[in-house]
């Protein structure tokens, strides 16, 4: 309408120039002596005269001028445009003679309580200097109305009022009557005989208010919502073999009187369907029909579904885009009998032609070196294309925990047998300076700090200075890992460290250091060997406490640590799926030198998907340690258990051996079992509920939870609830377990904090 009345306007200004041009102007040729503008209040003359293309000594040309009409027009800025000519001496001057359209002034807003006047302005055009329209003050009315209608205000007035300042400003009042919120009451359905109202209403967005509706919305009617919702309800027919449905235009009775609103969707549900027929056409030895028909969900007989047929679709393009036919194209070709009621269904595929890989590009790496991404890519250029490859190339990425996102797409490359492929990252800060302070019932008052690189120059390596202070411990460590030297396969590392620690029924003084060598053996293997050395001395062990392995004194350990180490997981930070499997062998002494004493561990955690977001969580660990060749395994090397990594719920102090005095002594074997229901409200944070069961076992004066020996019986077990979220000081946890077994001067629970992964 805007445009049509500037033509309008503009037509108007023609007929006007050619019809009622003074009789000087119709001397054409006359030299133009200066461009005059008049009328312009708001609008600069310079602007003005840069669209007006007749020029000072041209001749005068009423053609040209036209043009210029049209074009000063075409600003939007003027509603009468009008051209006369004045005698001058050598010529004329010619004038142009503008009437501005009107501004928009103050916009007011009144009235508004229920939703802010910044949520208002933003959908509003009506803003403070832009052009004034009449069209604008319905459209205003419009926008306003439908902020108010999507937060629940149907009876919501609006009034617009307008008042001249200026000849050329207009200030603009809006008035709003904002009336009662009116929520959604019932949504029902109508004809659905196989399908209970229970169970449509679970696949759609709109809802009836309930009474925590004022903290998700529910409640609210949506225009643009319900309309997303009638094919949601068409979907989830279509897959329970309703393929002949119709979900009708939802009625909306909005009652003024009770101000509520009822909404009925009709349905006409039609018969149910199931699968006749399946064939394969178009497959040969590429990927044989035997592949497909083991990666398709449908089977012979079953209710016809259609979001089924759609992931078997995706999974035989997987096959083959694994074979590097990156472009096969899968058709389901559907033959319905309605007698029998059956789908006869037909996967055509046209395999194409096959791919190789072209360009591999990276983007959006402004710290991280292009070799340190591209070390990680299992597709190499000029390779044949690999979806699969490419799927455990992001996830690789992911894993390196430098990028907040990493996106992997692919373009048609130079040819048509080439594919390009383009990696997005986008760098999370890697570095970082952390002081935190925090309570224990253990450690009292705890203190932390670090300093931190997992990205140093770029490079891929990482450079760790930490401390942690509190009444119990006083450690220092610094470590630096290149995770792969020179660009190799192999992991180098070396650490040193001063740590005390207070176990209550002794203390120590560690100083020592160690290096640490690694490399992945296969996709998902890794094998280690690390050596290091300590100098630990022994106090506070009171005489009647004093044993064969408790005493206090200085020892040596001089070890190496041989490692497994198995990792199926699809995310190191946020696993959803997959197996995690660790086995340690410590031998220290013997020719090392040093105390004499071998320990060993096997750790196994598993993640399924469960329904929906919800993800289960099965963590375990065994460990055994005992001296050798005369040597008592030493007290600071038993197993220890109670905290957010291990046993929550309970404290160092709570679990296994203790001394006389009743303080921890620790044990020579240990097992841990922890479950997790585990819910991702973000892919940076996570709730969970957790069922936890373990003990320590070995000698002491007092073993009465606890056994000599390994003994699934005699184990102390928890429940609890926690929250995990990735800060940008890495993982962060707080949990709270109940005691299920709480004994004599126990507390029924402990809460945790922590920092990293849990398992």
């Amino acid at each position: 309408m805007a445009d049509l009345a500037k033509k309008i306007v503009v037509l108007i200004s023609l007929i006007h120039f050619v019809f009622s041009t003074p009789l000087s102007f119709a001397q054409e040729g006359q030299t133009v002596v200066s461009i005059i503008v008049e009328g312009n209040n708001r609008v600069d003359e310079s602007t003005i005269l840069y669209y007006i293309k007749t020029q000072e000594g041209e001749p005068l040309s009423k053609s040209q001028i036209r043009k210029d009409i049209e074009q000063v027009y075409g600003l939007g800025q003027f509603k009468d445009i009008r051209v006369d000519t004045r005698d001058a001496v050598g010529g004329v001057n010619v004038v142009f003679q503008v009437v501005e359209i009107s501004s928009v002034g103050d916009v007011n807003i009144i009235g508004n309580d229920k939703v802010s006047e910044s949520d208002i302005r933003e959908k509003l055009e009506l803003r403070r200097g832009a052009t004034f329209h009449d069209h604008l003050i319905q459209e205003g009315i419009e926008q306003i109305k439908e902020i108010y209608q999507e937060k629940g205000f149907f009876f919501a007035e609006i009034h617009v009022d307008t008042e001249k300042e200026k000849e050329s400003l207009i200030n603009v009042n809006i008035r709003i009557r904002e009336g009662a919120k009116v929520e959604i009451k019932k949504v029902r359905f109508v004809g659905n005989k196989s399908l209970p109202d229970k169970e449509l209403r679970d696949q759609i967005e709109t809802s009836a208010a309930t009474w925590f509706s004022f903290w998700d919305e529910s409640g609210i009617y949506k225009k643009d919502i319900l309309k997303l919702d009638v094919f949601r309800v068409e979907g989830y027919y279509h897959d329970h073999g309703f393929i002949r449905v119709r979900v009708l235009e939802p009625k909306i009775d909005i009652n003024r009187v009770d101000k509520e609103i009822n909404i009925i969707i009709p349905v006409e549900e039609g018969p149910q369907y199931r699968l006749g027929k399946i064939e394969i056409s178009g497959s040969d030895q590429t990927v044989t029909d035997a592949d497909i028909k083991k990666v398709i969900k449908s089977k012979l007989r079953q209710i016809y579904n259609s979001s089924e047929v759609r992931e078997d679709i995706l999974n035989i393009n997987s096959l083959y885009s694994q074979k590097g036919y990156a472009y096969a194209d899968v058709t389901p070709l559907t033959k319905i009998n309605d007698e029998r009621r059956t789908v006869d269904l037909t996967f055509e595929i046209d395999k194409g032609r096959k791919v190789y890989v072209g360009e591999i590009e990276i983007v959006g790496n402004n710290v991280t070196r292009d070799n340190v991404i591209r070390r990680e890519f299992r597709l190499k250029e000029g390779e044949l294309f690999d979806s699969k490859k490419m799927k455990r190339s992001k996830q690789r990425l992911n894993n390196l925990r430098y990028f907040e996102d990493v996106k992997i797409d692919t373009r048609r490359g130079a040819s048509a047998d080439l594919i390009d492929v383009t990696a997005t990252v986008t760098e999370r800060p890697t570095g970082s300076f952390t002081i935190g302070m925090g309570f224990s019932s253990v450690e009292n008052l705890i203190f932390n700090a670090s300093i931190a690189q997992d990205n140093l120059l770029g490079r891929g390596q990482s450079l760790i200075f930490s401390t942690n202070l509190s009444s119990r411990r006083t450690d220092f460590n610094l470590s630096f890992t290149d995770a792969r030297v020179f660009d190799t396969e192999i992991l180098g590392g070396i650490d040193l460290f001063n740590k005390k620690s207070d176990f209550f029924s002794f203390e120590t003084h560690s100083l020592g250091g160690g290096i640490r060598a690694g490399k992945s053996v296969s996709e998902w293997d890794w094998v280690g060997l690390n050596y290091r050395f300590e100098d630990v001395k022994i106090s506070d062990v009171q005489p009647q406490n004093e044993s064969a392995f408790l005493k206090n004194e200085s020892r040596v350990t001089s070890r190496i640590i041989p490692s497994y180490l198995r990792d199926t997981r699809d995310d190191f930070l946020n696993p959803s799926k997959g197996w995690r499997h660790v086995v340690r062998f410590e031998l220290a002494g013997g020719i090392l030198g040093g105390t004499d004493f071998i320990k060993t561990t096997y750790e196994g955690t598993y993640f399924h998907p469960l329904v929906g977001k919800l993800v289960g969580a099965v963590h375990a660990e065994i460990s055994w340690a005992d001296g050798y060749g005369g040597d008592d395994l030493p007290a600071f090397e038993r197993f220890f258990m109670g905290g957010p990594t291990s046993l929550r719920g309970y404290t160092i102090r709570d679990i296994g051996p203790k001394d006389s005095s009743g303080d921890p002594l620790g044990g020579n074997q240990a097992l841990l079992l922890n479950l997790e229901l585990q819910y991702p409200f973000t892919k940076s944070f996570r709730a969970f509920a957790f069922y936890d069961r373990g003990n320590v076992y070995g000698g002491g004066n007092n073993i009465s939870s606890t056994a000599n020996n390994f003994d699934f019986g005699r184990m102390r077990d928890s429940i609890g609830l926690g929250i995990r979220f990735l800060s940008p000081l890495g993982p962060i946890g707080f949990s709270y377990g109940f005691k299920l077994d709480k004994q004599e001067g126990d507390k029924d629970g402990e809460f945790h904090f922590s920092a990293g992964n849990a398992f």
